[in-house]
């Protein structure tokens, strides 16, 4: 294991999506009266795409966070802190995603090969209901090395 992956907070990635504004991201709620909602900030300049969310550009975001647990107990906090970072420019969605972890060495990483199914590892996973159904959406995932999902 990297020694990145054994500092207390790590970074899980940046996914760079082609998507219209606006974007409504949503919490794992069954409820719709309970579905959260984080709209993107717009900025002028793209964030430098290196795995680091030191820019301005991610300071001008609202976080996103409180999230809550799909697995083992869904519907209950989340159990580590996980900050997510939404900004957009003229052409493109930037998504910048900060998770913590009090202790990184029961970090479970199963899978690296992009588009392995991540069940059964720490992972993040973004699903655009872009159609505001609640049916159809657009999964995007990663884990600690960095999976592409």
């Amino acid at each position: 294991m990297s020694d990145k992956l054994k500092k207390p907070r790590f970074l899980l990635g940046l996914l760079l999506l082609l998507i219209s504004v606006p974007w409504t991201v949503f919490g794992q709620e069954r409820d719709p009266s309970q579905v959260r909602k984080a709209v993107a900030t717009p900025v002028e300049e793209a964030p430098q795409i290196d795995g680091v969310l030191d820019e301005s550009v991610w300071r001008a975001a609202v976080t996103v966070g409180d999230f809550v647990q799909h697995e083992p107990d869904e519907g209950e906090p989340a159990s580590e802190k996980t900050e997510v970072f939404i900004v957009y420019d003229t052409d493109n969605l930037y998504i910048g995603v900060m998770c913590y972890d009090q202790d990184p060495s029961q970090i479970l990483v199963s899978e690296s090969e992009r588009d392995s199914e991540l069940t059964n590892t720490d992972a993040f996973w973004m699903v655009f209901d872009t159609f505001l159904d609640r049916q159809n959406g657009f999964v995007f995932g990663t884990n600690p090395m960095g999976l592409e999902y």
